[in-house]
């Protein structure tokens, strides 16, 4: 019995299958990381929306005042400086209290880190919260 002899051009094939396979791969497995870190950050919009409208239902302690618009975008902004997003848009729709509602839309751009390479699209991503003032009748 002899070994049989291995063809070069098998081993060449080999290599370059194994660099089709491996680019495939991690071009997957980017792609999964960054829809994940797509998803993270337009949940954390929404969670700032949702905060920044949570205080603007709420009368201020013992009284009857509403926060202003400035008082829940500095809310939202604080919200938004913990998690590290930068160049949000706060967006607050607080109308008169007959309307009875408070809304706060929140948007930011979305810059793609590891498959820049492949695709550069401008994203922009938005949270939004609608809330019922607690005083409405």
């Amino acid at each position: 019995m002899r070994p049989e002899k291995k063809d070069d051009r098998e081993s060449g094939t080999v290599i370059v299958e194994t660099a089709f396979t491996v680019l495939l791969l991690f071009t997957f497995l980017f792609a999964i990381m960054e829809a994940g870190r797509l998803f993270n950050v337009q949940q954390t919009l929404t969670d700032a929306a949702r905060e920044g409208a949570r205080l603007g239902v709420t009368p201020l302690t013992q009284t009857n005042t509403m926060p202003t618009t400035g008082e829940i975008q500095s809310v939202v902004q604080a919200f938004l400086d913990g998690s590290a997003i930068k160049g949000a848009t706060i967006v607050v729709n607080n109308p008169a209290p007959p309307a009875g509602f408070t809304r706060v839309r929140v948007t930011a751009p979305y810059q793609l880190i590891t498959l820049s390479m492949f695709l550069n699209l401008p994203l922009t991503v938005k949270g939004e919260a609608l809330m019922r003032n607690e005083t409405s009748p």
